[in-house]
Parts: C-alpha cells; structure tokens; sequence
C-alpha cells in the first residue's frame, strides 16, 4: 500500500510539473510514457531504464501477434498470458529464442478520458502501472533479470478490441 501511495503521488507531481511547463501534445502519447518509464523507474525504484528502438520494434510484433492469437480463440476465452509467453512455437514466430533470450513484460490498459487535464497526466497514469507491473515480475520469458540498469520497449494497439501499452524489458 505505501507502494501504491508513492506511486499516486509521484505520478500527480509529474502531472502537475507538465501541466506547468506546458507540456501538451507535442509529443506522442508513446514518446510521453517512455518519458514517464524512465522517470518512474529512477523515482520510484531507483532504477535507469533506457528507451530501446529494437525493444519498441520487438514490443510492436509481440503485441500483434498475441491480438492474433486472441482472435483464433473462441469469443469466450481468454488465455493466460503465460501460456503463451512459455510456447517456444509462438515465440519463434515472434523472433524470440527462448533458449537464450529473457525478459520481463508488462501490460497495462490504455485508457480513453474526455478531459484534457486526465489525457495530460495519461502518460503517468500508465507509466506507472507499467513499471509497477514489471517489477512485480508477472509476466516474462525465462528468467530475466532487470538489473540497477535495464532496457525496454514499449508498443500501443489493442487486444480483443482493447487499447493497451505492451512493455518489453531485458
């Protein structure tokens, strides 16, 4: 729970700080929340997390084809995530070696507001639930280990007709 309470505050200083400076859409929804990772992962965990274009291009293809492989699935279903994280099959087709490569993910919603002081404050809001995410651990493939130092990507689409953020970290 104090987790949590330092993560709200952090994420409504951060807020508060881009509503000040002016900080609108300039910049892409995707490059805000690589932005608000980074923050988050120092703040927060005291971690340097680096934004990495073959992570983000890595993130894209496995979120495609996880909504890929949700719509092969009966309307009903809904798999556990890692299940398929831990099919080699569906790895491979990914580009992922699950002999050699580990890293962890995260997923989060993407959510949709109507105001414009919650789409500023948007970019946290999912930052931190990412890194929060990623941290715990839930979901990965092998057995990565995020160090003081870590890499990640970081792909927006949509699952089952959902928005979401996919966060890859190695």
């Amino acid at each position: 729970m104090k987790l949590f309470k330092k993560l709200a505050a952090a994420v409504l200083v951060a807020a508060l700080t881009l509503m000040m400076v002016g900080c609108g859409s300039k910049t892409g929804l995707a490059q805000q929340i690589k932005d608000a990772v980074s923050d988050t992962a120092v703040i927060m965990h005291g971690k340097q997390a680096t934004d990495s274009k073959e992570l983000d291009a890595l993130a894209a293809k496995l979120l495609t084809e996880i909504d890929k492989a949700l719509a092969e699935l009966e309307e009903d279903e809904w798999p556990d995530p890692n299940e398929l994280l831990n099919d080699e099959e569906f790895l491979k087709k990914v580009g992922i070696d699950p002999a050699t490569e580990a890293y962890a993910l995260s997923l989060t919603r993407n959510p949709s507001y109507l105001s414009n002081t919650m789409n500023q404050a948007k970019p946290f809001e999912i930052a931190g639930d990412l890194v929060y995410r990623l941290m715990q651990g839930d979901l990965k493939i092998g057995k990565p280990k995020l160090g003081s130092k870590f890499e990640f990507g970081l792909a927006i689409g949509t699952l089952d007709g959902k928005n979401c953020v996919l966060m890859i970290a190695k």
